[in-house]
């Protein structure tokens, strides 16, 4: 028993505080239960005494009657947690106890219970229940019950101060042996994975554009236990169905894993369950020495939308690099080094993201299109761009329709395992919540679709002849080379400061400077109606130190584009020459490189940039909206501290704002055609997107992926093309602040 270290009791969080220590119950020494009482405590609190004589009080309302206020006394007793004999008292009668977290008592228990598995305690095999574990965390300060070891076991608990202790072996493990800790997501960042019957032809046909793609594509097959209802009926279980998934390795992984196996411990986490995991193990480490048995799925994950570095490492991070290409699923912790999506089989998308927050579509979710040494030849280029473009609109429109037809279908089978289930008595089914059980039947209706609607097939039809899969992907080249010098980097500075050195602050010094005063604003990029700052790039680009706006300004420094024909674009270019106008491919290459490249092969003509005149109302249009923000500050500013700001007003509901109205179509151009031609040219040959501005250089009848088709796009109202009398706008202005100030 002297060998279990004592285990502090603190006051928790249910106490009416403040409270003071009426009597001590047990002394030390003495041995206690749980649910015993420790010590007794008083408390006072105030009630109102109704129907007092008004004369005797002083009436003050006229009703006779007045109410007074009381101040009682109680006495309640605080129960011990947990069993264990009193080691030692912090408090004593007459003590005043704040609030929570205050230590009392110090209690030796005949064991901590630090490891429970399956209900029972490794140490000495006592039966422990949750209560236990519950309170034992909350009496010695604990943010909540014991721990699970996921990828170890599900059924394994530890407390979390055997949490620390393993943590702190791991920390000195690593540092003994001069590493750290990679965690490796699985689709679409070290491979990309399908269901297209269409794969497996193509690899059997050498006649077939892609088969030279294929040659290293692997295959498995896995049995797809059958959806029962949710509440179902008790019988037979149908038979499992085989699925044959098709796997293409990254390019460059086997020289990633022998540049950083010697440097970093890994560890597989994967929102695919633990039989797929198990097969992609066996593909990309066939001998188990680089992984081993440290894989995370999604049956032992706890979540069905995110993942967490606790559940791997429940106490210390700070020796933990993650890579994937989903940032929104870490919640983009500092940890996470983001990839740029793997997509060989294009039109697939990750057959595992029905488990993951469903991501907005944009005309960047291919990553870079073209490399830096390919970027010569400038029409060779634009043709390019206009390829990829046009690709990228294909394959967005058959991830679109094929999320449909998911949809269909998932309804599809929920009405049909329903119907089946009407009749007998209804069981849950066992081991899985609602959540769980319909991320299962979308699933499984996602496999069924991508066989049935084959969308491989579907786009090979489009270019014919023409290659449709291309392997030129480098993202694995450079990001070997990133982690070996974190690695370096976190020795490094270990030597100078052994206490405070944590990775995520290596990383973000590194991340940080590659946009550090950059001033980004998209244009033609993101899709119309949606939050730019929730935007995936947008969050991406802010992590490596960007600032990105929705309109220009006078901070503006780049605009990202691929069109230079936008209307924001033509903008930028009058408005500020410094303003440079950029390809996209940009931004990729220096994610990719975490370093910022050279921008001039990047850097985009714009040969139609506005009218002086427009340029001018644009600037008064900034001036004005400055002014308002910094009358808006100072009348915040007089407010007195206990008064609430009066929540703004939109002085443009009715849909004109200063900005953006001008974005809602193109800016016409001096001498040209007419506003109506241009309207039902703009009408033929653009595609709305995030600003509301007309992709040019498009083939006319393409219309937008975020458009209704069967609906025409409405117009927004617009500022006159005359110049506006700043006068009478000031006057307005004036007037309305003034019955804000009122």
């Amino acid at each position: 028993m002297d060998l279990v270290a004592p285990t502090p009791v603190v006051s928790g969080a249910g106490l009416p505080y403040p409270v003071t220590v009426d009597e001590l119950i047990p002394q030390v020494g003495d041995r206690v239960s749980r649910g015993d009482r420790l010590f007794a405590y008083k408390f006072w609190y105030v009630v109102e005494l109704a129907g007092v004589d008004a004369a005797a009080e002083g009436d003050s309302d006229g009703t006779g009657t007045t109410a007074k206020k009381s101040v009682r006394e109680s006495v309640e007793f605080f129960e011990s947690p947990f069993e264990g004999t009193v080691v030692s008292w912090d408090v004593d009668a007459g003590d005043e106890i704040p609030g929570p977290g205050a230590p009392l008592c110090l209690l030796r228990r005949p064991c901590n219970h630090d490891v429970v598995y399956n209900g029972l305690c490794t140490l000495c095999g006592r039966e422990v229940d949750e209560y236990e574990i519950q309170a034992a965390a909350a009496a010695s300060g604990g943010v909540g019950p014991n721990l699970t070891v996921s990828h170890r076991d599900t059924n394994l608990q530890i407390s979390r101060v055997e949490a620390q202790q393993l943590d702190l072996q791991l920390q000195q493990r690593l540092r003994a042996a001069q590493k750290l800790v990679l965690v490796v997501d699985l689709d679409q960042t070290v491979v990309h994975c399908g269901v297209d019957p269409t794969i497996g032809e193509w690899k059997r046909d050498p006649r077939n554009p892609n088969y030279e793609a294929l040659r290293d594509v692997q295959s498995f097959a896995l049995e797809e236990e059958p959806i029962l209802p949710f509440l179902y009926v008790g019988g037979k279980r149908p038979a499992p169905r085989k699925c044959w998934y098709y796997v293409k390795v990254r390019p460059g992984l086997k020289q990633f894993f022998k540049r950083l196996a010697p440097l970093f411990e890994m560890h597989i986490y994967t929102m695919a369950t633990r039989a797929y995991a198990l097969e992609i193990a066996k593909i990309i480490d066939p001998d188990k020495s680089l992984f081993g048995d440290r894989i995370l799925s999604r049956d032992e994950n706890g979540s069905l939308t995110h993942k967490s570095l606790e559940r791997l490492f429940p106490t210390d991070q700070s020796m933990v690099t993650v890579i994937d290409d989903r940032g929104d699923v870490w919640n983009w912790c500092a940890n996470l080094i983001k990839v740029v999506p793997y997509n060989f089989f294009v039109g697939v998308g990750d057959i595992n993201s029905n488990f993951l927050p469903k991501q907005q579509p944009t005309m960047l979710q291919m990553g870079r299109r073209s490399k830096l040494n390919e970027r010569g030849h400038e029409s060779k280029q634009q043709q390019d761009d206009v390829k990829d473009d046009l690709l990228l609109t294909d394959i967005m429109n058959t991830e679109k329709q094929l999320q449909e037809k998911i949809d269909q279908e998932v309804k599809r089978q929920e009405h049909k395992l329903n119907k089946g289930n009407a009749a007998g008595d209804e069981q849950q089914t066992p081991g899985q919540s609602k959540e769980e059980w319909t991320k299962k039947l979308e699933f499984s209706a996602s496999v069924e679709v991508q066989q049935k609607n084959r969308p491989l097939a579907t786009l090979q039809k489009h270019l014919h002849n023409q290659k449709l899969l291309v392997d030129n992907d480098d993202e694995l080249f450079y990001l070997k080379d990133r982690l070996a010098d974190l690695h370096k980097r976190y020795y490094s500075t270990l030597k100078e400061n052994p206490q405070d050195t944590n990775i995520q602050s290596i990383m973000t010094q590194l991340k940080t400077r590659v946009f550090q005063d950059c001033h980004f604003v998209f244009s033609g990029l993101i899709p119309l109606n949606t939050n730019v700052q929730a935007a995936d790039i947008v969050i991406w680009t802010n992590k490596f130190g960007a600032t990105t706006t929705n309109d220009l300004d006078e901070t503006t420094t780049h605009l990202i584009t691929k069109t230079p024909g936008t209307n924001k674009a033509r903008l930028a270019k009058a408005f500020n020459p410094d303003i440079k106008i950029v390809h996209p491919d940009w931004i990729f290459e220096c994610l990719i490189k975490w370093e910022r490249v050279d921008v001039k092969p990047y850097l985009l003509i714009v040969e139609d940039p506005v009218s002086e005149a427009q340029v001018r109302e644009f600037k008064e249009k900034l001036t004005r909206q400055k002014e308002r923000a910094e009358r808006q500050t100072s009348r915040t500013a007089l407010l007195p501290a206990n008064k609430p700001a009066e929540p703004d007003i939109d002085l443009f509901a009715g849909g004109i704002s200063w900005l953006n109205d001008e974005d809602d179509e193109e800016i016409p151009k001096e001498d040209e055609e007419s506003e109506d031609d241009e309207d039902e040219n703009d009408e033929n040959n653009t595609t709305m997107l995030d600003d509301g501005e007309p992709e040019t250089g498009g083939t006319p009848d393409k219309r937008s992926l975020f458009e209704n088709p069967d609906q025409p796009a409405e117009k927004k109202p617009r500022i006159q093309d005359a110049e506006p009398s700043s006068e009478s706008d000031s006057e307005l202005e004036d007037e309305l602040l003034n019955v804000l100030d009122d």
